[in-house]
């Protein structure tokens, strides 16, 4: 297997000059970072940049594949991927055009073409048994529970917090949840780094996280990263989708236990820069939960 920097020379001798979609003709490619699932390159065009993903296992881009047809079967606007295998490793090439700005600003005047994508991505329905993207049996829920509850004692471990109560709420509030006939097709990730833009709409990137859950997963990230995108048009979607303030808040819960263990590790690495991130989320934890 080439490294990351053989890998770099390597696109770049294939790649600069080349026309891509929309970015125009390229006129360099460089490393971003080392991803857990393989290496990342940033490609830079006259008209714009993307980016090129290098996975290393071929199971996470088949999947990646099977969810893009999908998102492409129900009509979500997602950005030009292109899946192609170089070298007996395979390449994924997400591309996006207009900068986030260019897209964010017109929301903040009422409803969200975001939501409307969402919206479509949500309505791709699978059992709520099982996950035909990952392999796994069972209910989403279970599994999501038991992630939890092992991230809530890494937080006792680390900063010595009794999780105890935090523990004895999800449980009691998972367990009034709106029940659901299936799980819908999620993003997972979905930050601003994941959301780009073709002709002034927006359109989903990195397709490697989604999975058969419930949607309000997608809908409190979207609302934590974008707070503009809050008020009326996120009432209309919980609407839509039939679920309550009681499941707003208990998958808000989730995303802040998640979140605050992702900070927690960087933090505990001597990274202390990020111990504002976790003061934040300890602090929507404390002030909604502890209580």
């Amino acid at each position: 297997m080439k490294t990351r920097e053989e890998w770099g020379r390597f696109l770049q001798d294939r790649l600069v000059g080349k026309i891509l979609e929309p970015l125009g003709e390229v006129e360099s490619l460089s490393p971003m970072k080392k991803g857990k699932k393989g290496l990342v390159f940033l490609v830079k065009g006259v008209h714009g940049k993307g980016v090129l993903r290098l996975y290393r296992d071929p199971l996470v881009m088949a999947r990646t594949r099977k969810v893009y047809g999908l998102c492409q079967g129900a009509g979500v606007s997602v950005a030009h991927i292109h899946f192609f295998e170089m070298g007996g490793a395979w390449l994924v090439r997400g591309i996006w055009g207009l900068s986030l700005e260019e897209w964010v600003e017109p929301w903040k005047g009422g409803g969200s073409p975001l939501l409307v994508e969402l919206a479509r991505l949500h309505s791709v329905r699978r059992s709520r048994w099982g996950d035909p993207l990952v392999g796994k049996g069972g209910s989403w829920l279970d599994l999501e529970m038991g992630r939890t509850r092992s991230r809530l004692q890494r937080w006792a471990e680390w900063m010595g917090v009794d999780v105890g109560p935090y523990w004895k709420w999800l449980q009691e509030r998972a367990s009034r949840l709106t029940p659901l006939e299936s799980y819908s097709l999620t993003h997972g990730d979905l930050a601003p780094s994941n959301l780009g833009s073709r002709e002034g709409e927006p359109v989903l990137l990195d397709l490697d996280r989604a999975r058969f859950t419930h949607p309000l997963v997608d809908v409190v990230a979207l609302v934590h990263y974008f707070p503009e995108v809050q008020g009326k048009g996120i009432e209309d979607y919980l609407s839509l989708l039939g679920f309550t303030g009681e499941d707003w808040l208990f998958f808000s819960c989730l995303f802040h236990v998640k979140r605050l263990i992702r900070a927690l590790k960087h933090f505990t690495k001597g990274e202390e820069e990020w111990g504002k991130v976790v003061g934040v989320h300890e602090s929507w934890l404390r002030s909604v939960v502890g209580k």
